[in-house]
């Protein structure tokens, strides 16, 4: 019995591992359009990649591996995408949610409101600081607060992955 990839299935894990590099390279070009549409056409490129190499490598073609591989691909895509959302989409669309099952236009302090489910605006801002605090991110010393070092790492982190990606 052998357990090793075959070549359509060891194409598309070294396709997989190419996606993300693939999709920073499209957040460089400003020709490719907003980060939905850099998304898909990474998608779209991997894809035509993976049928050229099923056609291209050598040997023997079997349904079962190039299916196999179409899963890595998948997979891949899907955890790219779970985290290209996170960090595009998350809390933007949350707080749209709330907008829209108010179902009348609402002011700013209304909409804080109604994402808080009763709270107001400085509800809003508290129920975040006590993530960053719970979280060990920021620290309050008095009426002041300040970033820890943790804090610090995790905003340079999340800032260079947007820029990188073309979301920030």
């Amino acid at each position: 019995m052998n357990l090793l990839p075959g070549s359509a299935q060891a194409a598309a894990i070294g396709l997989s591992i190419a996606f993300p590099l693939l999709l920073l390279l499209y957040a460089r070009i400003a020709a490719t359009g907003g980060s939905g549409r850099r998304f898909r056409l990474g998608c779209i490129t991997i894809i035509i990649l993976y049928a050229i190499a099923c056609m291209a490598l050598p040997g023997q073609r079997q349904v079962g591996d190039m299916l196999g591989g179409l899963l890595l691909l998948g997979t891949a895509m899907m955890f790219c995408y779970i985290l290209f959302s996170l960090l595009a989409w998350g809390f933007t669309l949350t707080l749209l949610t709330a907008l829209v099952q108010a179902g009348r236009p609402l002011t700013l302090e209304q909409w804080a409101e109604a994402y808080m489910q009763g709270g107001d605006l400085g509800m809003f801002t508290h129920n975040r600081l006590k993530l960053l605090v719970g979280a060990r991110m920021v620290i309050t010393a008095g009426d002041r607060l300040t970033p820890t070092a943790k804090g610090v790492a995790v905003a340079h982190l999340v800032r260079f992955v947007r820029r990188s990606t073309g979301l920030g």
